[in-house]
């Protein structure tokens, strides 16, 4: 009976560590760079407007880049700290999450380094992934979706 119950933790241990259930993946922080090629490999323009924010936000660079229709949108965030970044991540997951609507789809991640955030919200998409002291936020027309997903993607905040 010792036995049996010995091998029934051993196997079941097993299985959650070979599924990843006992292993928190990490993400490798983006550059600036990173971010900087893959909106100019879509055709679009980079933005740094990070002399618009005050130093109160701790952020210590902005790039964005937006389609001219204006139905997908690409910014990046390099905050002074983990945590002025992570404060921003809860603040944009707050203002979606409380947003009425009469469709809402949430997805919650989170890894040893990172959180991400996905919803669509009636005709809308939200992507927000936070690794250490970097922010990328996109959001787009929920046709456009696969775009915002690709392009997190690209730059490994997916």
């Amino acid at each position: 009976m010792r036995l049996k119950k010995i091998l029934i933790v051993l196997s079941t241990a097993a299985i959650l560590a070979t599924t990843g259930c006992l292993f928190k993946p990490e993400k490798k922080i983006a550059a600036e760079n990173d971010f900087t090629a893959a909106i100019e490999e879509m055709g679009l323009e980079v933005v740094n407007d990070t002399a618009t924010y005050s130093d109160s936000v701790g952020i210590t660079t902005s790039l964005y880049g937006v389609k001219d229709d204006r139905s997908e949108s690409y910014e990046f965030y390099v905050f002074k700290s983990t945590e002025d970044a992570g404060i921003q991540f809860d603040s944009l997951h707050i203002q979606i999450g409380d947003t009425d609507a009469k469709d809402k789809v949430e997805t919650d991640i989170s890894g040893t380094n990172y959180s991400l955030y996905k919803a669509e919200v009636d005709d809308l998409y939200y992507h927000i992934c936070w690794v250490e002291n970097t922010l990328f936020f996109g959001s787009s027309v929920k046709d456009k979706k696969s775009d915002i997903e690709n392009f997190a993607k690209k730059i490994g905040y997916d």
